[in-house]
């Protein structure tokens, strides 16, 4: 009998080491934090060199208006980090696409460059530079976007406990804000308020994917209203970059 208790004990730790090296167990909790730069710091000690420097995924874009479906398309998208956002709009040879690099925004139709304009992208920092940025520059930038890092409060976004960032009332659906999950320490939500209309974006269906936190879908609010839904499928993460593909003299040719 001992010996039979005693095997089972063992396999028991191994199934438990085994569990929490495969990632499906968070690493220990962070101690509750009481202000936004102890968050964002948080953020970044929990994931820095854990977070997937490379992401490549196809997306299923399908856009609303009046709660009616009006369009879908399929993009192809790869995020590295820091910074670098490329997207094509219905295949590559539509010629149709952006590139978010250096923090400037570069839009493209025909495969010509229609404009460059400076922006910081708060879907890119908030989902993937946060934790490979020093904390002290995504909080130099979240104070360029608006985001109010004085005021934090707590909220349940569903049906886990998050931190919001940017408001002290949970219920303000107008105020720039983001919300992160209490325990995993990821986005699950960004308000934005630009020109006085608020968009709302939720990160949702987070999934283990290689061991990976992945939200495989997205949904976007305009002033309330459902405007879009990205759906991810044919996820990856390159181990490598290609300078290229974030090359706005080489968006024609660029794959991933």
């Amino acid at each position: 009998m001992k010996k039979i208790l005693f095997t089972c004990a063992c396999l028991a730790c191994i199934c438990l080491a085994s569990f929490s090296l495969m990632g499906f167990n968070s690493p220990k909790k962070d101690k509750s934090v009481s202000n936004a730069h102890e968050l964002v710091k948080a953020m970044h000690n929990r994931w820095h060199k854990k977070w997937y420097p490379n992401f490549a995924f196809d997306q299923k874009a399908i856009f609303y208006e009046k709660d009616q479906v009006t369009k879908e398309e399929v993009w192809q998208e790869v995020y590295s980090q820091p910074g670098n956002l490329s997207i094509r709009f219905n295949g590559f040879e539509s010629g149709n696409g952006i590139i978010f690099n250096n923090d400037s925004l570069y839009t493209f139709h025909d495969n010509q460059l229609q404009s460059k304009v400076p922006q910081i992208h708060p879907l890119i920092l908030l989902l993937f530079d946060v934790y490979y940025l020093q904390p002290e520059t995504t909080i130099n930038k979240l104070n360029s976007l608006g985001f109010n890092l004085d005021k934090m409060t707590q909220a349940t976004w569903q049906g886990r406990d998050a931190y919001v960032v940017g408001t002290t009332d949970a219920q303000d659906n107008t105020t720039p804000q983001f919300w992160v999950d209490k325990e995993r320490l990821y986005v699950v939500r960004v308000l934005t308020n630009p020109k006085g209309t608020p968009r709302d974006v939720e990160m949702n269906n987070y999934q283990l994917i290689d061991n990976n936190w992945v939200a495989t879908d997205i949904v976007f609010k305009t002033d309330g209203k459902l405007t879009l839904k990205e759906e991810y499928f044919n996820i990856r993460f390159p181990k490598k970059s290609s300078p290229s593909w974030f090359d706005p003299e080489q968006f024609e040719s660029a794959r991933w």
